[in-house]
Order: C-alpha cells, then structure tokens, then sequence
C-alpha cells in the first residue's frame, strides 16, 4: 500500500505528535512546501531524535531547518572547490598524455594508448568518447565540431572539456603507469603548495582512490543529497604523510 499524502497541516500535526517543537507553525508550512518534508524532516533530525519518532525535549523544528542549510551551504563550497579541483586536473592529465602521444591522431581511440590490463573498460570507453565526437561533430558552433571538420580528427584538450568526471577518471585509471606517475607527480607539487611540509611522493593508486572520492562527493553536491553522515563507498587508502595529519 502507497505511503498516504498529507497535507501540511498534518505534516505540523505528526511532527508536534513527536515532540518537536514548532514555535512559528506559518513558517514551518512554507518551509515545507519549498523544501520537501521528506528533504528536511527524514534527512536532518537524527541528531536531534531520542528514539523512533520521537524528538528530545529541546529539539525545534528552527534547529533542524538550520542543520539543513549548513549542509546546503557546505555542499556549495565542497563543490565549486571540486570543479576547479576537476578542471585543474583534466589540464593535467591533457598534457601528459598529449606529450606522451604527439603527432598521433586521436590517440584516445586507439587500445594500444592505453593499459592492456584494463582491456574491457578502455573497449567501452573508447566506444564512449567515439560516441561524444559523432553527437557533436553534427551541430555547429561548438569546438569538436570546427576540428573535426577543419583537421579530421579533434585533439585531446578539445575533448576533454566535454567528458565527465567519471570518464576522466576512467582515462586516468587506463593509461600507463608513466602517464599516471607524472600526474602524481604533479599533484605531490599542488599539495606541497598547501602544506610546505609535505615532502613525499604521492603514488598514482593512491592518487586514483582520493580522485574516485571526489568524485562521489561531486556527485552528491551536484543533486543537492545530503552530504552530512555520508560515506563514500569505499574508503580511500591510507597514505600516512596525509591521514596521520588529521
């Protein structure tokens, strides 16, 4: 049987049936009805729940609305960090890779570019990024379709601007280790940057779990889910020059 819809007046009802505290009943409903009662109520109270469905004796609904917008506005931060995070490393990883492949023609669809361990993730991904071209080589006024028609193919740093932060990630994973060590490499010099302290070598799977991390947290931001008591899906593994700080 479906979950019965309620009004807002029986939404205030089942929350003060619980014990929270509504001081401004006026406000509480538009809060609701901007913001979803699933959203705010079943996302946020649990800190302020003393069992099942029943608040402490201090909890307001005020307090709950306020966890809800720390949480927006964390979310808001973590995000615009992670798309200069995305940005700065889609650089990097255009130029190693361009480096490692010049006077090639879209080395990026060519398997032997790439590490033969990982055979049926790079046959998909190059069917992928194959894909990306073919939708975009038809349309006017974007990049990929001004090289491909006026170079015959369309290099690396064009396209990357049109791949997700999966499929970067993926390219990542999918290179050789030379190509994935200067990355490494290169991102050991941002975090010195940060922490003039840091004086070692940040090895590439390590460099892989963080960057997968990021991505989830990415994610999560960019369709607004809640960030406090998440947990990635697997944790990242442990690099001591870092965790040991915190």
């Amino acid at each position: 049987m479906p979950k019965k819809f309620k009004t807002l007046d029986e939404q205030i009802d089942v929350l003060r049936s619980r014990g929270l505290k509504i001081p401004d009943e006026k406000r509480a409903k538009e809060y609701l009805l901007s913001n979803n009662y699933y959203n705010i109520i079943n996302g946020y109270s649990k800190p302020f729940m003393l069992e099942k469905e029943k608040y402490i004796s201090i909890a307001t609904f005020d307090e709950i609305c306020k966890l809800y917008f720390f949480d927006k506005e964390l979310k808001q931060i973590l995000f615009n960090a992670i798309l200069d995070a995305e940005k700065h490393l889609k650089s990097i990883f255009t130029y190693y890779f361009a480096q490692e492949h010049q006077n090639q023609r879209a080395p990026y669809l060519d398997i032997n570019s790439y590490n033969h361990a990982y055979s049926l993730e790079v046959a998909y991904l190059i069917s992928k990024l194959d894909r990306l071209i073919k939708q975009n080589k038809k349309y006017e006024n974007n990049a990929i379709s001004y090289y491909y028609k006026k170079y015959g193919d369309v290099p690396i740093w064009v396209l990357v601007d049109y791949i997700d932060f999966g499929t970067l990630i993926t390219l990542i994973k999918c290179v050789p280790d030379k190509i994935q060590n200067k990355i490494a490499k290169e991102l050991t010099s941002f975090i010195k940057k940060n922490n003039p302290e840091f004086s070692n070598h940040f090895p590439a799977q390590i460099m892989l779990s963080f960057i997968k991390n990021i991505h989830e947290i990415r994610n999560l931001c960019a369709h607004n889910k809640r960030l406090i008591y998440f947990n990635c899906r697997a944790d990242s593994k442990y690099y001591g020059p870092i965790h040991d700080k915190y």
